[in-house]
């Protein structure tokens, strides 16, 4: 009798001193300004310090502290072991101490609960922020007025770069987040209505970056396979064949723009930040050559372009320490080594089980969790604090969808049973 006491107690919708739904839709929101969700993360990990020293059984108490703990580890502990042999110390240090940290924070964020329905409000109103984004990106590009006071278009190397005030991350942000928007949108019911991605899609690609793209058509085929899995209702064949062909005529919408608005045909005009782009084989060459040499624990944590720096092996003057391999999987090789690529393999691992649960916000929200640490991801530095930022919300919003979505009938009957047994 205990036991279902327990389970009802957890489910039951709790007083929360604000709105769940509206706090993390403004966390994602204020990613479209970074230094804001630096800001708010820090404010996080004070407050979550504070209770861990004022109140330290409260603190162990807050259900989901344990997987966010073991999510973050996989990440946090290869980084610390990389701080033995770093190229750049302060650097490795900084965003050692940031990831080891999220800990804290999360405390705040798994402190606020859910209500039944509120999983699909924060996906559909995360999705509506996509739009919103899209939008803001298509006005600067049509009228050079930016709503969010910061460029929204660059000079690229394919024509004009659509970033936003997400900057590189505008494309990729959108694309790991698609799956949210799909979600909404198929919820609305209908097999036309996938025809309202048409901008989001196009936004993506406009952002100049093949690797967004990547990430999108992989965020869609993800969903699909999810959804035509579950068979939630007659008629999902044909509601998610209408949004691949939304999808694709998106993508061609957002390629024939970038022609269409091209301002420039070389990289060299575009922003220094930006010119890394026209170094990609040898940046990946010069990854993999990192990993030879420093293959145990890597050249540390945002070590890679001081270690180009060091060795002179590429001649641009424009090289910098903030300068990454540009693919994912080849940066935790680099920067930390096999001890690094053990932790990602566990960290794929764990993320996948919840790709498995049969209950779509949690399945939803680990591929976006999984797409945010894609391994041929090239866009953003997964140690950056953009990227940084990106992981921190996502793994957090997946460990409440797990804690917080009821279980299945089926499912919480048959280990009842197992129990009784």
């Amino acid at each position: 009798m205990a036991r279902y006491a327990t389970i009802e107690t957890r489910l039951m919708p709790q007083n929360n001193p604000i709105n769940a739904p509206l706090m993390w839709v403004f966390l994602f929101f204020s990613l479209a300004v970074s230094v804001a969700t630096r800001q708010l993360i820090w404010l996080m990990v004070v407050l979550g310090l504070w209770s861990l020293l004022t109140n330290n059984r409260e603190f162990k108490q807050v259900v989901g502290m344990r997987e966010a703990a073991l999510l973050f580890a996989c990440l946090a502990l290869p980084g610390i072991v990389s701080l033995i042999s770093a190229t750049n110390f302060d650097r490795a240090a900084s965003a050692v101490f940031r990831f080891s940290t999220y800990i804290l924070a999360s405390w705040v964020l798994l402190s606020a609960t859910l209500d039944r329905d509120d999983p699909k409000k924060i996906m559909s109103w995360i999705g509506l922020l996509l739009v919103i984004w899209a939008a803001d990106g298509f006005l600067q590009l049509l009228t050079g007025f930016s709503t969010m006071g910061d460029p929204l278009v660059e000079l690229g190397e394919e024509g004009t770069i659509v970033t936003g005030s997400l900057q590189l991350g505008y494309g990729a942000t959108l694309a790991i987040l698609s799956p949210f928007f799909l979600e909404g949108l198929r919820r609305a019911g209908g097999m036309g209505i996938g025809f309202l991605s048409l901008p989001v899609y196009a936004a993506i690609v406009m952002s100049g970056h093949q690797s967004s793209a990547v990430l999108a058509v992989v965020g869609f085929i993800g969903w699909a396979i999810l959804t035509l899995g579950a068979e939630v209702e007659t008629g999902t064949k044909r509601q998610v064949m209408g949004f691949a062909i939304a999808a694709i005529v998106g993508m061609m919408l957002g390629g024939y723009l970038s022609v269409v608005t091209g301002q420039v045909s070389s990289m060299t005009d575009a922003a220094p930040r930006y010119q890394s782009f026209l170094y990609q084989s040898t940046l990946w060459s010069a990854g993999w050559q990192a990993f030879t040499e420093h293959w145990f624990n890597g050249v540390g944590v945002r070590g890679f372009g001081s270690y180009l720096i060091d060795t002179q092996l590429m001649a641009s003057e424009s090289v910098s320490a903030s300068w990454h391999p540009h693919l994912t999987v080849l940066e935790i090789a680099a920067e930390t080594g096999l001890i690094g690529i053990a932790g990602y393999g566990v960290l794929l691992y764990l993320l996948i089980g919840y790709l498995r649960d049969d209950r779509r916000p949690v399945a939803i929200a680990a591929l976006v969790a999984l797409l945010a640490i894609f391994p041929l991801s090239s866009a953003v530095s997964l140690y950056s604090f953009f990227g940084g930022n990106l992981i921190f919300l996502t793994f957090t919003l997946l460990i409440v969808f797990n804690r917080d979505c009821p279980k299945s009938e089926q499912k919480t009957n048959a280990s009842d049973s197992a129990s009784t047994l």
